[in-house]
């Protein structure tokens, strides 16, 4: 079985078969044996030309080499449906709204985009109309097994549809509105659409969004999802604000049946943040709707850039507890020209980021996530999802909130808990259901308070602190045959009871309880050491503008030699002196950004202040970079000044430096006699340990525990810390960037590093 780790390759630029080829390479080599190809922002194809797909050949050629899967993608950028427009080129092809109440009621007018920058078109395809839909189907997955049908079901395994919808920018006072919605409601209650609404009639909007729901149903899931069972491919991706039961009410009458008719159906949880508020109920609709092919999570693009490989992983496992086995990682950039239209977020699934190689590891620790979401647990309770009641009430302001607060207290009170939509109960799990005010209603009884309707479950409690308490900030999750999973979410790093065993969890740590064992009495000893550092890249940090600055600062502490990059197309100025660039230091460029820069010769920068003035600079494709053997700093002024000094030469135990890129730390010690591993700890980089050159591991996640042979008692090794960062410190400091930012991008806006990334160990233990 292929590793569920499935890269989104945004297909950039023009890329000839050996840069694809090596891109493939690059990710099978670590540990990434899956990539969906996604044509976006930054493509400089033509989607659906000849060019088009003369480049997917090439890379299904590859992938077939590498012994890879391919999966493709329905459409450019998103919302599925369009074919990048080829559909709304057909006026009829165009979604409509009807007014339902208010000064228009009865005006139909068309869906217009209001984020043509990102979606690149004006006009929203019409998902209700069945002649639409078969185009779009023509336009794209006829054309792809047309040409590479005998790919289908070996090296393409299936195509991802995005965020199809039917209420893009649709008034609260209007409705879908298609050709056949009318006759649809007429056959459904024998009354006339127009007449029932403008007479307000009561049952109005629950049999209108049970129309919109059949329909949409009828003419694009299950059309897709039956083209893609008769092509031998899955049909994937996920539906239009998954996470919201009024909103995806809205967008496809009914969510929980639509995604349940995916062959491998998925939820949008690009944010990874744990404290988002609607979490819970997203992984709930996910571990409902299960497919014959599991489940997928698009998952991690809205970063932060420098987000933890323990984030990571702990998020693999938290929606492996609902159910979901395949993981699909947004977004790996082929090069960076996509920042450029899409300006406000950035995650990045390629060796650009240095730590990159401990994707391998967390390849591994991904195929143990989806061996547990194949487990099964039993509930406490079930939870009617209130897909009713959002149709019944779909022309309101309806308060979701006492929905959401429900599930988030259940999950925090480490309640097991299941979505049902119609189905039977059974007799021996009781059943929450809700008044149309979200009233919780349990055995008969209505509840106001979620805390006290906790109370009345009697659950079993896995973990608690210290002193008994139920701590905030930890999922638990139950299985069938008595093994269980514990993460921390968002809690201290602190001791705990978890099953009364007294258990340390580190922040985002993951306890699985069958995989623990009883330790055996360890002891641990401090000891000191005075590192040597090795510098294993140049540094490089960009010179940043904000609010649309031309004008930043660039001090230099002393005499420093350095390489300026700067963006092709863009004129940089150091002391009003243009920047003349050769392109001869390219190579010190990573790959994504190679093509898109050039870069000067090296020169000496005397010690002193310097202007440097540069225009059209953007926050996750910088006009210019600074490059070279130098330590960084910005300081955040009204004119952002970054500042060059020296790098050290040697660190203790307890310090920690500010750079880019990898380091190697040396120390000479003596290994005492009984030592059984060596524990590092204070670090949540990807870090190797060596003894005299020889690997003793690799970590990704703590605890930084690496085993001692002990052929090296008593002798006297060089111990080599290897650490390498992210790709964030490239980018300065991005929080001073947003906070000073007047004039926001519309759209999604990522998470940004709170702090600098930090190379060095707080202390280092022999473990006997």
């Amino acid at each position: 079985m292929s590793n569920p780790l499935i890269v989104m390759s945004a297909v950039t630029g023009k890329p000839n078969k050996e840069q694809i080829f090596q891109y493939l390479n690059m990710l099978k080599s670590n540990g990434i044996t899956q990539a969906m190809l996604y044509p976006r922002s930054g493509c400089e194809l033509e989607y659906l030309s000849v060019e088009w797909f003369e480049t997917i050949s090439d890379f299904i050629e590859s992938a077939e080499e590498l012994d890879m899967k391919i999966w493709l993608y329905d459409e450019f950028n998103y919302p599925s449906g369009n074919a990048n427009g080829r559909v709304t080129d057909i006026d009829e092809f165009r979604l409509k709204y009807i007014y339902t109440s208010g000064e228009k009621t009865g005006e139909i007018c068309y869906a217009v985009s209001n984020r043509e920058h990102v979606f690149g078109k004006k006009y929203l395809p019409d998902l209700l109309c069945e002649e639409a839909v078969d185009m779009f189907i023509q336009k794209t997955h006829e054309k792809y097994y047309e040409k590479f049908g005998r790919y289908f079901g070996n090296v393409i395994e299936g195509i991802f549809t995005d965020e199809p919808g039917v209420a893009y920018w649709k008034p609260q006072n209007a409705l879908p509105y298609s050709k056949d919605i009318a006759y649809d409601y007429e056959n459904i209650c024998g009354r006339n659409f127009l007449e029932d609404m403008n007479q307000k009639h009561e049952d109005f909007y629950n049999i209108a969004t049970q129309v919109i729901a059949e329909r949409f149903h009828k003419c694009f899931v299950k059309k897709i999802s039956d083209w893609c069972k008769a092509h031998d491919i899955i049909m994937t991706g996920h539906l239009m604000e998954d996470n919201d039961p009024v909103g995806s009410t809205r967008q496809s009458g009914n969510l929980l049946k639509n995604l349940s008719a995916f062959m491998m159906p998925g939820i949008d949880e690009i944010r990874t943040n744990f404290r988002f508020e609607t979490l819970f109920n997203l992984l709930g609709v996910a571990q409902y709707v299960r497919g014959d092919h599991g489940t997928m999570a698009e998952l991690f693009a809205l970063g932060p850039c420098d987000m933890s490989f323990a984030k990571k992983r702990c998020m693999l496992f938290l929606v492996a507890c609902h159910k979901i086995n395949h993981y699909f990682l947004a977004v790996s950039h082929m090069d960076m020209r996509g920042n450029l239209l899409v300006k406000n977020f950035f995650s990045n699934f390629t060796d650009d980021q240095p730590d990159f190689a401990g994707t391998r590891i967390l390849a591994k620790e991904a195929e143990l996530a989806a061996a547990y979401a194949d487990k099964d647990f039993t509930p406490d309770v079930y939870v009617k999802y209130p897909t009713e009641i959002c149709a019944r009430n779909i022309g309101k302001t309806i308060d979701i909130q006492p929905f959401i607060k429900l599930i988030n207290t259940l999950t925090f009170h480490q309640v097991q808990w299941k979505y049902i939509d119609s189905e039977v109960v059974s007799d021996t799990i009781p059943l929450i259901d809700f008044t149309d005010d979200f009233t919780y209603v349990y055995e008969g009884k209505l509840f106001t308070d979620a805390n006290e309707l906790c109370e009345m479950l009697h659950n079993q409690i896995i973990i608690t602190d210290i002193d008994g308490n139920i701590p905030e900030g930890f999922f638990v999750r139950k299985f069938n045959e008595n093994s269980f999973i514990v993460l921390n979410l968002y809690g201290l790093p602190d001791t705990y009871h978890i099953a009364g065993k007294e258990v340390f969890m580190d922040e985002f740590g993951v306890y699985i309880s069958d995989m623990m064992h009883n330790a055996s009495t360890i002891t641990k000893e401090r000891f000191w050491a005075t590192f040597r550092i090795n510098y294993c890249n140049s540094n490089m940090i960009r010179s940043m503008y904000v609010n649309s600055q031309t004008l930043a600062k660039l001090s230099c502490s002393k005499d420093t030699e350095i390489i300026l990059a700067v963006r092709k197309g863009v004129n940089a100025y150091l002391e009003s002196e243009k920047v003349i660039c050769s392109g001869a230091n390219n190579h010190m460029l990573s790959t994504g950004f190679q093509s898109l820069y050039d870069t000067t010769d090296k020169f000496v920068l005397k010690e002193g202040l310097y202007t440097l003035e540069s225009a059209d600079d953007c926050k996750y494709l910088p006009s210019v970079f600074v490059i070279g053997d130098f330590s960084a700093s910005t300081q955040s002024a009204d004119v952002c000044s970054i500042t060059l000094s020296s790098r050290k030469d040697s660190i203790q135990t307890g310090e920690f430096i500010s750079d880019f890129g990898k380091i190697e730390l040396n120390a000479d010690v003596q290994i005492p006699e009984g030592a059984t591993a060596i524990e590092l700890v204070g670090t949540n980089l990807y870090t190797c340990l060596y003894a005299d050159n020889i690997l003793l591991g690799e970590k990704i996640f703590s605890p930084y525990i690496y085993s001692i042979d002990k052929n090296l008692w008593n002798k006297k090794v060089t111990l080599k810390i290897v650490q390498h960062s992210s790709i964030a410190p490239v980018f300065g400091d991005l929080v001073y960037y947003d906070n000073m930012e007047s004039k926001k991008e519309s759209g999604t806006h990522s998470v940004q590093p709170k702090e600098t990334t930090l190379f060095g160990i707080k202390d280092i233990y022999w473990i006997f």
